[in-house]
């Protein structure tokens, strides 16, 4: 039998070099008078059907883990922003280009503390560019240009 001691430290390397500097892109902006379920139902329209594979709610927030049925080594973390109504897009640059599995999305909660972000929605919003890496919570790059 072999010994799975590279395994993990090939997974362990993986996981120090995902996420880095977070990317937010606003996706689709809804009324006010539209639900949460509205909103949610609006978003698997727009991203094609995908199947929820993880959902969070915060009183400011909603933050979903996507992924289509075929590919669900292939998800995309999506926050709804609950004040101003609008479904932002989180990716980061980190050359990850296929998307997301499961577990980098349980490491990015758990490991990068990433509901610090996403719990308030305004902050993803900001000027401020915001770096995400495992074992530290979200730290501030710099500012966007205006």
């Amino acid at each position: 039998m072999r010994p799975r001691t590279p395994q993990i430290r090939a997974d362990e390397r993986k996981i120090n070099e995902m996420f880095g500097q977070m990317q937010v892109t606003q996706m689709i902006q809804l009324s006010k008078l539209e639900t949460v379920d509205e909103a949610v139902a609006k978003l698997l329209e727009f991203a094609e059907y995908p199947k929820i594979l993880r959902w969070f709610q915060f009183p400011t927030a909603l933050v979903v883990f996507v992924a289509h049925a075929d590919s669900p080594d292939s998800g995309a973390v999506y926050v709804y922003d609950r004040k101003e109504c609008v479904w932002l897009w989180v990716d980061f640059n980190d050359q990850n280009y296929g998307g997301y599995s499961p577990l980098e999305f349980d490491v990015l909660i758990n490991q990068c503390n990433f509901f610090r972000l996403a719990s308030s929605p305004a902050l993803l919003g900001s000027p401020v560019q915001w770096v995400v890496t495992p074992g530290q919570g979200p730290t501030v790059l710099g500012r966007l240009a205006a």
